[in-house]
């Protein structure tokens, strides 16, 4: 038998034998392969379908025509709304409708003039809503490689006979310009900017799973450290006992990685929508090409290899700090270990000295190097606190808590980093979300009236047949006034007759001829949501030849359901191009990435929380051997049981005392940046009943099987 054959069976013996704390090594660490595997392909599945949907947006993008190069089609972009969801209509008119470069992404041929082609989303979406539907009858529907994902609304629109376009029109040799730097984008690309998400995975995902990966890989440590070094000393070579590691490694994570990603290649074509986010999804989006899968695979069996060596390099170098003995003296803990935290605890100084975009960025700066320094500081914040009771204390069972964590405080609060972590970031978090999500107030709406604003080829729309598809309307045209003195707030003015406006208002509109009473301007000024004082003065009612492709044309009617709905319909079935705009659309409103958002602390929550939980079964291990010492110098099982929660709790509350008390106060930093967004008192309650509850669960493992008969 060679070498390499005796080294591969011993790997086998050292990862499946029968030795109750190898046995809990291979349960804990399949189960964190089988996490890890799991995440790693869900996180890259998710950026490479967001890279999918980025080649389909810029190859959709309009390729502008440079000077000198004839045009293929004439582009206009105009936008609609459907329950608060605006989406994109654009406008073609081909120049050469026999060149195939004229026809954007998964259109096949074009439409009879005034046609529509729909994206399948938008398609789905009108077949259950007949008022939508009555937007665009006879609508094609667009392939798939013209779509971002299923759930997109996307419309095109073939110039009708006879129709015109709106202002800023494109003319353009065709489609996919984005790839060459010179396109017009079409919709929105704030959730496919793909190097910001892949940063975002990266921290909301990466991160803790590698914290995750190293708590998994350092279970027992002890004891394979022990094996090892009984190797080396009887003359197993360097090398020999790396590819020792790299082989048990294999053995106890291949499983785990193996059923992982088949647990994911069958569950990954389930969802529809994309998890935690709700952002629907294309069929199969979530499970990568094969070759992608096999090197997510292959990469996590390295990390998992590379962790292993790593640990062992540590416990190697660190041995005399595993179990302490009395002529080795304390381990020591270099004042460096505080760095971070006292960094991240200047800055947050000088965010609440600072106003503005600087003290925003102190603030987070600050956030995040607590958030790495909390946990490196909890060391020596565990060994004060046990010097302080051991030194104090008369009572032997809590001197023998403080003393054994004096000695190791490493150990014993190593498991519980990651929680550390997460009491700092969850309350600023929180307080961020609710600065994010805090808008001004919407200004009151008129009871009785509500409008639209109207935009595009104006020149040419017939008011009179327009209005008169919705009774009971009145336009308006608004005049924007510049003043003559500088420095000054323009105004605006409407073109419209007094009794219209009295009709529309219910009741007398003008004090004289021409002149808007006061308090009719002011209503007018908050139902059109102008945000610039009305003038009083009235122009006289608009004419088809007065307005341009860059006038606005306000639209005004008795509030109810149907208003803007019906003046949505008609305007899409004007031979000219037309936007509208209502007061859903005026109105500030969250973004598309505060789903991304919650859904990363979902992931990144729950990864800690497994991080935890495996530390603390790690956790409570240690203490079983521990345990034995103490059993076999005397000492009962009550004892010990009331020792090994001593020190439990002493090194929980540290951990649980600073990280909460750092997140506090950062979020009280976070917060007075903006004093109208209440604290998130709520939130920090919450986590500190979870961080509570998790206590009462390590607390009772560390009592029942920490110290169970061996």
């Amino acid at each position: 038998m060679n070498a390499a054959s005796a080294t591969r069976r011993m790997a086998v013996r050292l990862a499946w034998g029968a030795h109750r704390e190898q046995r809990l090594r291979l349960v804990l660490l399949t189960a964190v392969a089988v996490i890890t595997t799991v995440v790693s392909l869900f996180a890259t599945a998710v950026v490479y379908s967001l890279m999918e949907e980025r080649e389909r947006f810029d190859a959709r993008a309009v390729r502008l025509a440079d000077e000198g190069t004839r045009p293929l089609v004439r582009v206009n972009l105009r936008t609609d709304t459907w329950e608060r969801e605006q989406f994109p209509v654009v406008w073609l008119d081909p120049l050469d409708d026999r060149d195939p470069r004229a026809l954007p992404p998964g259109m096949k041929e074009w439409p009879r003039p005034g046609g529509w082609y729909v994206s399948p989303g938008l398609a789905s979406l009108a077949a259950g809503e007949p008022r939508l539907a009555e937007r665009f009858p006879g609508a094609s529907v667009l392939a798939d490689e013209g779509v971002l994902h299923p759930g997109e609304l996307l419309a095109y629109r073939l110039m009708p006979s006879g129709g015109e376009m709106g202002a800023d029109i494109l003319e353009a040799t065709g489609f996919g310009g984005a790839r060459e730097g010179r396109g017009m984008p079409i919709g929105d690309d704030t959730e496919i900017d793909v190097p910001a998400m892949a940063l975002a995975v990266g921290g909301f995902v990466g991160v803790p799973l590698l914290l995750l990966a190293m708590t998994g890989t350092a279970v027992s440590a002890p004891l394979r450290a022990q094996r090892m070094a009984l190797l080396g000393a009887i003359g197993l070579p360097g090398r020999w006992r790396r590819r020792l590691l790299g082989y048990e490694s294999l053995l106890t994570t291949g499983p785990g990685v193996v059923a992982g990603a088949a647990l994911w290649c069958a569950v990954g074509p389930l969802p529809d929508a994309l998890p935690l986010v709700g952002r629907p999804i294309a069929a199969g989006a979530l499970v990568p090409p094969y070759w992608l899968v096999l090197s997510v695979s292959a990469a996590v069996l390295v990390l998992f290899a590379g962790l292993s060596l790593v640990t062992d390099q540590i416990r190697r170098t660190r041995r005399d700090r595993q179990s302490p003995r009395p002529r080795a003296g304390r381990p020591a803990l270099r004042a460096l270990r505080l760095a971070p935290a006292a960094a991240g605890a200047g800055l947050l100084v000088a965010a609440s000295l600072r106003e503005g975009h600087a003290a925003a960025v102190s603030a987070l700066s600050g956030t995040v190097l607590l958030a790495a320094g909390v946990p490196l500081a909890l060391p020596v914040v565990a060994r004060l606190l046990a010097a302080r009771l051991a030194d104090t204390s008369a009572d032997p069972v809590r001197m023998m808590a403080g003393r054994r964590l004096q000695y190791d405080p490493r150990s014993a609060v190593k498991p519980l980093y990651g929680i550390a972590a997460l009491l700092v970031v969850v309350p600023v978090v929180a307080a961020w979300m609710a600065s994010a999500r805090q808008a001004d107030p919407p200004a009151p709406r008129d009871e009785r009236v509500e409008s639209v604003v109207l935009r595009g080829a104006l020149d040419r729309l017939d008011i009179e047949k327009f209005t008169g598809r919705v009774p009971g309307t009145v336009a308006a045209r608004i005049h924007i006034v510049e003043s003559a003195t500088a420095n000054a707030e323009p105004s605006a003015r409407l073109s419209a007759a007094c009794s219209d406006l009295g009709s529309v208002l219910g009741g007398e509109a003008c004090s004289r001829p021409g002149t808007l009473r006061p308090a009719a301007a002011e209503r007018l000024r908050r139902i059109a949501g102008l945000p610039m004082p009305l003038d009083p003065k009235l122009r006289p009612p608009p004419l088809r030849e007065e307005l341009t492709k860059t006038d606005s044309l306000l639209v005004l009617g008795a509030r109810s359901p149907a208003f803007e709905l019906e003046l949505r319909t008609a305007a899409l079935r004007q031979p000219v191009a037309l936007t509208v705009l209502s007061e859903d659309d005026l109105a500030t409103r969250e973004s598309k990435l505060v789903a991304w958002i919650f859904g990363g602390l979902a992931v990144l929550v729950s990864l800690v929380f497994c991080t935890l939980a495996i530390g603390v079964v790690d956790r409570s291990a240690a203490g079983r051997r521990d345990a034995r010492l103490l059993i076999a110098i005397g000492l009962t099982r009550n004892r010990v049981r009331e020792i090994a929660g001593r020190e439990f709790l002493l090194g929980y509350g540290a951990v649980v005392g600073s990280g909460l008390t750092v997140g506090v106060i950062a979020a009280a930093v976070w917060n007075s940046l903006d004093p109208a967004v209440p604290y998130p008192a709520g939130v920090t309650l919450v986590t500190a009943a979870v961080a509570t509850a998790l206590g009462a669960i390590g607390l009772l493992g560390v009592r029942g099987y920490g110290t169970a008969r061996p």
